[in-house]
């Protein structure tokens, strides 16, 4: 969280009136928390990682489930005669 009161303050005491002061300090805040906002947080990185890595090895298991399947085929035609 953002003080503004003190961001005011610091701008009213380099020159700025009261009202561009409190303006300028409230621009600031909403910028920092809009950027803030945006920003991912390192658990939610980290559970899409996760997710990933899930749906990776179930993809791979699925894909030599297959080929294995495939090669047992293959040779039992193949030695079938």
């Amino acid at each position: 969280m953002i003080d503004t009161l003190s961001i005011a303050r610091n701008l009213a005491a380099a020159g700025f009136d009261q009202k561009q002061a409190e303006a300028q300090a409230e621009a600031i805040a909403n910028a920092v928390e809009q950027k803030h906002g945006e920003a991912a947080s390192k658990e939610f990185v980290r559970g899409e990682i996760n997710a990933l890595e899930v749906r990776l090895v179930r993809w791979i298991i699925g894909a030599g489930v297959v080929y294995t399947g495939f090669f047992f085929a293959v040779i039992r035609f193949t030695f079938s005669s």
